[in-house]
Formats: C-alpha cells, structure tokens, sequence
C-alpha cells in the first residue's frame, strides 16, 4: 500500500518538475507587440568551450528571422518630454528624439544593461501617454551580389536604357531636369565623387551609423547606393549615362543596416530637409509597427499635406505580397515592381494590391561605386527610376499631390491604354 501510495506521488512531482522545465525551457523571455500581435524574443544559445552562453541573436516567435538586441528601446508616447519619460524608471539612462510627429514622437531609450529590457518593457507599456514600446531591433541577412560580369557592363553601357522612352523622358527634359526639388535617398552609401556626380547639388549628406556628414561607402559590399543616386542624377555631359532629374536637390543618407533606431532617424533627417520624394529601394525581412507609422505620416502630412512620396521596391523574389509583410506592403508608400522592355511584369518581381506600378527593371546602364560603369536591375532600379520621374513632375508642377503623382506614374506606365481595373491606384486620404 506505501510503495503504491509513494509510486503514485512520485510520478506526480515528475510530472510537475518536467511542466516546470518546459516552461521555463520555452518561457517568452521578450514579449511585444506588432500590428496588434503579441511576439516573443528568445534569446540563442551559444556554446564556447563547452560552457552555453547567452549570446545577443534572438529568435522571433513564428517567423523564420533572427534579430539582435542591444540596450535600447523604441518608444512612442505623447504628451512627455524626454526629461518625464526618463523620470519614469531609474533604469532609463538616456531619452532621444527619433521622429516627431503632430500627434505622438518617436523616442530612443537607451537602458543601463540589456537585460533590463523586458522589465522596463512593462513598466513603459502600462504607462498612460504611450502606446507603442517595442526593442530596438537589428534584422539579420545576408547580403548578396547577383550582378553581371564587368565584360557585360562595358557592353551593357553604350545602350540607353528602354525607361526613357517609356516614360517619355526626354520630352519632360524640355521643360526640366528636376530644379527645386529635393530628392532623398536611403542606401548604403554614395559615392559622390564619381565623375557623374561631381556636380549634383548635394544639399544634405548625413552617416546614420557613424554620425557623420561623410556617406561614402565604407566597405567593398556598399555598392547599391551609388547606383540608385546615379540612374536620378547622373550629369548630362554627353558622355557616361545621363540621370533622370540631375538637377534635382539631393539628401543623401547613408544607413546599411536595419536597426529600427537608425531607420526611424534616416527618415526623420529626410523630413526635416524638406524631402519631396524619398528613395528607400529596398525592403526589410520584417515590417515593424514603427517605420508603418512614420511613413503614414510622411505620406498624409509631409509638403504642407499634399504628401511626400515614399518610394519603395516591390523586391525580386516572383512573390505575393502579404498585409504587414514588409516595406512594400504598405498602402501609403509608393511601391515599383519590375517591367519588362513591353511593360508587364516580370517574373522576378514580387506583386500583389500594394504595388502601384511596374516600371521597366532589367539590366540597365549604370554608375559603379569603385568609378566607371556597370549595370543595374531588378525592382530596386525600377523604383530609383520613379523616383527621378516624380522629381521631373513636381519639378514641372510643384501643386502635385501624392495621388496625382501615382496617377501619372500609372498613366505612363501604360500609355495611352487605359489603366487596367486590377491596377490599383490608392487613394490614401480615405
């Protein structure tokens, strides 16, 4: 009877000892939200010598990702200075200004030890004035070169590129090159002395990550940048390959990663420039409530509430795209897929009902970061060349809304054709 009772009582408390493991095994140890789902940071094991550590690499619940953490936060909170916001936990070290907004600010937290985040995490959130606490995240990839060869660049080079023509460029170069508007650019540096943009006007240039004015690139890898500012503003010198507005203003902000803090900043100094267009040809793995929420706001209020126009590339992966997914999901962007020399699609470019238009993408003359000349593709190009037309169009007619400016990219696009009912034009003020 005892050895029964004590077998029974026995499995029991290993029952209860192994449910204590898993839930300590798989606790969340980061909690947030994002676009109203709840998301759980796991921090990655890392074994060295034989001993496991807790490294900075977390794994995101129910997504395919890996993030790194540091020490700060992303807050959003009305009504409190930095100075009241800091009060509110000793832990807090520092309070910085990201992005300001008419209705809410975007502020850096900076905490005194990384493992304070999830504390202060809870004590922010059930704060009146805030709505929105989140990490500082890092998403991270791994960068790829899919170019062609130098031999086909040199070739590629003699040969104007279809988009003039398609857009008829040149006959909008009669009335303008771009004068008095200023373009931003988003990338991973810039290469301004090169001899096709000696002469750009360059009225702003800000490193988001090394915090200084110089946004040259700072390793072999940084060669976007230099291309998507070379297709808008190449010189027009009878020589090389000539930009689409190379008179337009350029705010060259150089940011190479995707940490939200830095994204966030980069935007904010473009607004602050007075940007009418803002180039961001690229797309994170992982759209973040944040960035969704500035864009909105760029898109509604920026040029006196006639709206600054957003750019960004649809991405080349030949897929769907979903609500939230990333950048190229958002309906108060502009978002470029790929075209073909016959205008539709191509088969590399993502699509779906945020994409706005398809403008012409395949391998294209352009300038090279190192000097010369190369090429350049794929719906980061086709976004870069919308960009340069916006610049043309509100150059010419400065009274442009976004909408109108979709509008006409879309009517270029197709023509004289009418726009397809399945062409969506988003009226972003309803």
């Amino acid at each position: 009877m005892v050895r029964a009772w004590m077998s029974v009582f026995f499995r029991k408390l290993f029952g209860v000892l192994c449910l204590l493991w898993v839930s300590t095994a798989f606790a969340c140890e980061i909690p947030f939200r994002n676009f109203n789902k709840t998301y759980c940071l796991t921090p990655i094991a890392n074994e060295s010598n034989g001993v496991n550590q807790t490294s900075d690499v977390y794994s995101v619940s129910g997504k395919a990702l890996q993030v790194s953490l540091s020490n700060r936060l992303i807050v959003r909170a009305s009504g409190l200075t930095k100075l009241s916001l800091q009060a509110l936990d000793s832990r807090i070290a520092a309070v910085n200004e990201l992005y300001l907004m008419p209705e809410s600010n975007y502020y850096l937290v900076t905490l005194n030890t990384r493992d304070q985040l999830s504390a202060v995490m809870k004590v922010l959130s059930s704060t009146s004035n805030i709505s929105l606490v989140q990490p500082d995240i890092l998403q991270l990839t791994i960068r790829t070169d899919t170019g062609r060869t130098n031999t086909e660049d040199q070739q590629l080079a003699l040969n104007p590129a279809p988009y003039f023509s398609q857009l008829d460029i040149p006959t909008l170069w009669q009335t303008t090159k771009g004068r008095g508007v200023k373009v931003a650019v988003i990338d991973d540096g810039f290469a301004l002395s090169h001899e096709e943009l000696r002469f750009t006007d360059v009225v702003f240039s800000y490193d988001a990550e090394q915090k200084v004015q110089d946004v040259s690139p700072k390793s072999e890898l940084d060669i976007h940048g230099t291309k998507v500012v070379g297709t808008i503003f190449a010189a027009h010198d009878e020589r090389g390959i000539d930009g689409i507005a190379p008179e337009a203003g350029l705010i060259a902000i150089r940011n190479s990663d995707t940490w939200t803090s830095r994204t966030l900043l980069s935007f904010y100094l473009a607004k602050l420039s007075n940007a009418d267009i803002i180039n961001a040809s690229w797309a994170s793995q992982w759209l973040l409530d944040p960035l969704a929420d500035i864009v909105s706001d760029l898109a509604q209020n920026g040029r006196a509430g006639k709206g600054i126009a957003v750019v960004f590339s649809a991405g080349n992966a030949g897929l769907e795209l979903t609500a939230d997914a990333s950048e190229a999901s958002l309906l108060d962007a502009v978002v470029v897929g790929a075209a073909d020399e016959h205008g539709k699609r191509t088969r590399f470019s993502n699509y779906g009902s945020s994409v706005d238009a398809y403008i012409y993408g395949k391998p294209s003359p352009a300038i090279k970061a190192g000097g010369g000349y190369g090429h350049f593709s794929g719906t980061s190009l086709s976004a870069a060349v919308a960009s340069g037309y916006f610049a043309l169009l509100l150059s010419a007619t400065p009274s442009l809304t976004l909408d109108q400016l979709v509008s006409q990219l879309q009517i270029a696009q197709f023509g004289s054709q009418v726009i397809p009912s399945s062409t969506p034009i988003h009226l972003r003020d309803l």
